[in-house]
């Protein structure tokens, strides 16, 4: 399998990584070992797990017992992911639980777990905190290089990644999610290690495509597709994938070999315009870039995030992804999906004029709301009701 730099870490990682969180839970042992093995032996150089994975470090380290049999533990590289908190000893033992539970001296990368800002992360950054103990920890060499995996807004990603305390970030940046561009190229820019995290599935439920995502990506499929978006940018290094089962590890390797610079790149090239052909085509003015320039929303509204699934939503019929993601906002979805519900839009006028496509924001935040919380597509809420604050804003 191709590898690559991952950044200032200079570890050489398979292009796709083993996430190792949907095999574990209540699943066989016996699963999770021959899921591990049957990446590896099909040239996946990089396990990704997490304390927070149920028994999943558990499956790992098992695994691991067979696997450093016969391969050099210097030929596989082992990530795992800790919450950051406010107290240190509970990180500590958070630590020595994974260690013992992965069976390695070393542990070739440890990330914070899920920091979506700043004031996220700060109580650990604190002199005496749980950065200060990863430092220590690699003085010690139980650890050899540290980032950290987010889930949040752009700007709060970007205050995280600023700090440069971390040599690796881990994200959500799809095709069908550009909203980290600007954190993506700041990443490179500081030569941190870039890993995608989960394209298949939080990239759009590409396991289950829609029949129109099928069309417009023949003869690739979607999946492939995604990944090869990816694989195009020098700045990614990794792609997580995560296998149920040693059977689902083959059907996910689709672009285990792709290289830009090869004969496939041609098909990737005509397969992309067709896509953006179409959806866009779909969208019309709707469409919007994810630009980000509509935020902060003065009521907690993830813009961007909301008109992207309902992008998705009419583009190409992603609807059961855009609903399964728009339930979670509001109400659980935490660092995962932040902000609140498209309904609360007030109409202050506060994006309009920042928005560089002009669209009318909160007709499309009252649609996708629509869309996505009941099913039905109406006349937006305040098309008749004589409000000529957007117009007035729209000449600003």
């Amino acid at each position: 399998m191709i590898q690559r730099r991952f950044g200032k870490t200079e570890m050489m990682l398979s292009q796709l990584t083993l996430g190792c969180m949907q095999f574990a839970g209540d699943k066989p042992e016996e699963n999770g070992i021959r899921t591990v093995e049957r990446a590896v032996e099909l040239g996946v150089n990089h396990i990704e797990t997490a304390r927070g994975y149920t028994n999943s470090e558990e499956r790992v380290g098992q695994a691991l017992k067979v696997i450093l049999k016969r391969v050099p533990r210097d030929e596989l590289y082992i990530t795992t992911k800790i919450g950051p908190d406010s107290d240190v000893e509970k990180f500590k033992r958070n630590f020595d639980i994974s260690q013992e539970l992965l069976g390695i001296d070393c542990i070739d990368n440890l990330d914070f777990h899920g920091p979506g800002s700043w004031e996220r992360v700060a109580p650990a950054m604190k002199p005496g905190g749980c950065l200060d103990y990863v430092r220590q920890l690699q003085g010690e060499g139980r650890i050899k290089h540290f980032g950290f995996s987010s889930h949040g807004y752009p700007n709060g990603v970007m205050e995280v990644v600023n700090t440069e305390e971390f040599d690796s970030v881990n994200m959500h940046y799809y095709y069908f999610n550009q909203g980290l561009r600007d954190v993506v190229a700041r990443a490179a820019e500081l030569d941190m290690g870039i890993f995608i995290i989960s394209p298949n599935g939080q990239g759009g439920r590409l396991h289950k495509p829609t029949p129109q995502l099928v069309e417009a990506c023949a003869p690739l499929t979607p999946a492939a597709f995604t990944h090869m978006w990816l694989l195009n940018d020098p700045r990614v290094n990794t792609l997580s994938f995560g296998p149920a089962s040693p059977e689902e590890v083959d059907a996910n390797l689709l672009a285990a070999d792709y290289d830009p610079d090869g004969p496939d790149r041609a098909t990737f090239e005509t397969v992309l315009a067709n896509v953006e052909q179409a959806y866009r085509g779909e969208l019309g003015d709707t469409y919007c870039t994810i630009c980000n320039e509509c935020l902060p929303c003065p009521e907690n509204i993830n813009i961007p995030g909301l008109l992207n699934w309902r992008n998705m939503a009419v583009g190409f019929d992603m609807v059961d992804y855009s609903q399964g993601r728009y339930s979670r906002v509001g109400g659980g979805g935490g660092a995962w999906v932040p902000g609140v519900k498209g309904d609360a839009c007030t109409k202050c006028g506060d994006c309009l004029p920042r928005c560089p496509e002009k669209l009318d924001i909160p007709e499309l935040l009252w649609d996708a709301h629509q869309r996505l919380e009941t099913g039905e597509v109406n006349p937006p809420r305040w098309q008749h009701e004589g409000d000529l604050l957007k117009a007035d804003l729209r000449q600003t």
